[in-house]
């Protein structure tokens, strides 16, 4: 069986059609691909069938499957602080073993590959220097178009459509390291219900995925947010109100704690978190990283989450990890 430009997309042609987009240097035919695609962006078969090909088209590693990775969809539009990098180093400051995945800014002015660059922490290609990372120092950070070349066969068509499209679905679903366990901020509903679909079909995936009803890819300590938990096979849905941490909080709300700049005042601001200030920065960072940490360790509950994570800011654990990680 082959593809021509124009045929039917179906499960019994896809990996032709998708064979055929990488390959060809016609953006026409691709913008015509891509279009065709984002029809079936329902279709968890056709999903998995694209991320699969980029999966196994990438530059190569080690894999280290016992970690998480706390990368996103991103896309809120908010301007926020970078709140899953922040949760990835201090869970890595308590134990967890973390393979950020992450790239630079699309729609904030501050992405993953941003704030890392800024505060110096290294980012890794060499396989053996990527291991040697996650096992000793339990973080390590993997940029995205480093491990996945593919993806830039298709950035021009993407630049020129202008508008989300499947591929927006990718990134999160590419761990170069093939970390197990994840927590996945998304926009909306129909992105959280995307995600699932990839995630869910990947083997031994354990993830907690979610959308705030207040805009925030994050897990909000200012408004509801709903969850999607797969701990075992099944996949449990359930909506908890912000009012649930109040207990929690170190601080008075604020919004405004947690609006981002660039690159550089944020990792100010993360530094600053990191050697003790209390806003809403560092409560909705301790929020997510509970939620992460549980995603990891299902029998860890809530307060001891908590007790552990607010003792590693209040005593200086996590700013001298910071540190540490930056050699």
């Amino acid at each position: 069986m082959k593809y021509n430009i124009g045929d039917t997309v179906t499960k019994k042609n896809i990996k032709y059609v998708i064979k055929y987009l990488f390959h060809t240097d016609n953006i026409t035919h691709q913008a015509i691909i891509i279009h065709q695609l984002n029809k079936l962006i329902n279709d968890s078969d056709i999903l998995l069938s694209l991320r699969n090909y980029i999966f196994k088209n990438s530059n190569k590693i080690k894999q280290y499957p016992n970690s998480l990775d706390t990368c996103g969809t991103g896309g809120d539009g908010l301007k926020t602080l970078n709140i899953s990098t922040t949760v990835a180093i201090l869970l890595s400051s308590v134990g967890i073993p973390i393979a950020k995945h992450g790239n630079r800014a699309a729609s904030s002015l501050s992405g993953s590959s941003d704030i890392i660059s800024e505060l110096k922490i290294p980012n890794e290609k060499n396989s053996k220097k990527i291991i040697k990372r996650i096992s000793n120092d339990k973080f390590v950070y993997l940029n995205a178009p480093f491990f996945y070349p593919n993806l830039s066969r298709v950035g021009e068509v993407r630049k020129k459509i202008g508008i989300k499209t499947i591929f927006n679905y990718m990134g999160p679903t590419l761990n170069p390291l093939g970390a197990k366990f994840q927590i996945l901020g998304t926009i909306d509903k129909g992105s959280a219900e995307i995600m699932s679909k990839i995630l869910s079909k990947i083997k031994n995936k354990k993830f907690t995925i979610f959308f705030s009803e207040d805009g925030l890819d994050e897990i909000s300590i200012f408004a509801p947010t709903n969850f999607y938990f797969k701990k075992g096979k099944s996949i449990t849905k359930r909506k908890i109100s912000h009012m649930a941490y109040k207990k929690y909080l170190t601080s008075k709300l604020n919004f405004k704690d947690i609006k981002g700049g660039l690159p550089s005042y944020n990792a100010n601001r993360l530094i600053e978190l990191f050697q003790g200030k209390k806003d809403s920065y560092r409560d909705i960072t301790i929020i997510n990283s509970i939620y992460a940490m549980q995603t990891i360790k299902p029998d860890y509950q809530f307060d001891k989450c908590f007790e552990i994570l607010n003792n590693s800011l209040d005593n200086s654990i996590a700013f001298n990890h910071l540190n540490k990680i930056k050699k």
